[in-house]
């Protein structure tokens, strides 16, 4: 999924069902980053399995989605994180990947504000970001990405259920579900 050329190296491993992949992020400051799989819910009668991914905490040994380290290597971070989607599914063959930001969930807004430095107003500016970045990659690679993978695209309902339709380019979704063909 990512130019090889341009990664950082990984270390991964598996526990329980889940699957981590930390790396150094070598940009303004030496940073540990970490990529996470992990099991999110059923649907379609498959397990689907986020992908969650920030810099770890070491205090309290997760991942922090919502950090921001602005550390001067974010393409190389990025097809980094990119790199590791071919190995969860060759682990999970038959599960759905999950991917959504951090910044839609429930609260970000609020949460947003009390430190945000661009002072919206009404809207937040920062909502969404993170997907839209995902979203804007498999559309500017879907076809040869769809020689390998489906797509939909998906909203979260106020349920906390899932509705999802096949992926349309251009179009606003809260996450993506892919699926290895």
């Amino acid at each position: 999924m990512a130019n090889s050329s341009n990664i950082y190296q990984t270390y991964h491993d598996e526990t329980a069902g889940e699957l981590r992949f930390s790396f150094r992020s070598t940009g303004i400051r030496d940073i540990v980053k970490m990529v996470q799989y992990t099991y999110a819910r059923d649907f379609e009668g498959k397990r689907i399995f986020n992908l969650g991914f920030g810099d770890y905490d070491f205090d309290l040994n997760q991942v922090n989605d919502r950090a921001s380290s602005n550390n001067g290597d974010s393409y190389k971070v990025f097809h980094t994180v990119l790199s590791t989607v071919p190995i969860f599914f060759q682990q999970f063959k038959n599960e759905i990947l999950m991917v959504q930001g951090s910044d839609g969930e429930t609260g970000f807004t609020d949460q947003c504000i009390e430190t945000c430095a661009r002072k919206c107003d009404s809207v937040c500016k920062k909502i969404n970001q993170r997907i839209t970045i995902y979203r804007r990659y498999v559309e500017k690679n879907f076809l040869a990405l769809s020689n390998e993978y489906w797509f939909l695209g998906a909203f979260k309902n106020a349920d906390d259920s899932i509705a999802s339709e096949i992926y349309i380019s251009g179009k606003q979704y809260d996450m993506i579900l892919i699926f290895k063909k």
